[in-house]
């Protein structure tokens, strides 16, 4: 059963790793990502810890070896978040509690999280917290609409405003690769939480079965 997404006011510094010269924009996301469908809303997409962006990136790529990964250069950035309505799926526990899946949050095909931000959207949502699916225990912020990028020391006069700086650039952390989740890899945080759900003892068959009718 769908419940009101639980909300929160999210205030603090995320990280985005892009190729390009602006973390931000106001146009259409040309691709399609995890909470946008390609063409259609300005979505932007950051990480609560600094080398989350660089594992997303990693994946997104499909940069399986320390020598690929070394190869690809990104550049690091800072924004400063002060946002309201923010859905908090932050926890598996959390979204499913929601009547999200859990699965859906870091599922390969995206569609089920597409589907829900139209009805986040819809209700008047700021964006979304979610698990990465890049790298576990890592945590996304994803803004919905567009943004416009302005120095780190403005002061903010319109929401659609955030003050950002850039921190370097260059390649992901060595080791890293070791430790995202690709492609057609299991989610070691997802894995946790369905053990945590199944019961502590299996039921004899004959007994499911019965329960079961």
């Amino acid at each position: 059963m769908r419940r009101d997404p639980p909300t929160i006011h999210w205030a603090g510094t995320v990280f985005r790793a892009t190729t390009y010269d602006v973390p931000l924009w106001v146009l259409a996301n040309r691709r399609a990502g995890r909470w946008n469908h390609p063409g259609r809303e300005s979505t932007q997409y950051a990480c609560l810890d600094p080398e989350a962006p660089f594992a997303e990136t990693i994946r997104g790529e499909d940069l399986r070896t320390e020598a690929l990964a070394a190869s690809y250069r990104t550049v690091l950035w800072q924004l400063r978040i002060d946002e309201g309505a923010i859905v908090d799926y932050s926890t598996f526990e959390k979204a499913e509690a929601a009547g999200f899946p859990a699965d859906a949050l870091v599922h390969d095909d995206r569609e089920r999280c597409r589907v829900e931000a139209d009805r986040l959207r819809a209700l008047g949502m700021g964006g979304v917290l979610s698990p990465s699916a890049a790298l576990p225990r890592s945590i996304n912020l994803t803004l919905f609409g567009p943004r416009v990028p302005v120095d780190w020391e403005t002061r903010r006069m319109l929401a659609s405003m955030i003050p950002v700086r850039r921190l370097s650039a260059g390649n992901a952390p060595p080791g890293l690769v070791g430790r995202t989740r690709f492609y057609g890899m299991a989610h070691s945080g997802l894995q946790a939480h369905q053990a945590a759900q199944r019961p502590l003892f299996e039921l004899p068959p004959e007994r499911k079965h019965r329960e079961q009718r």
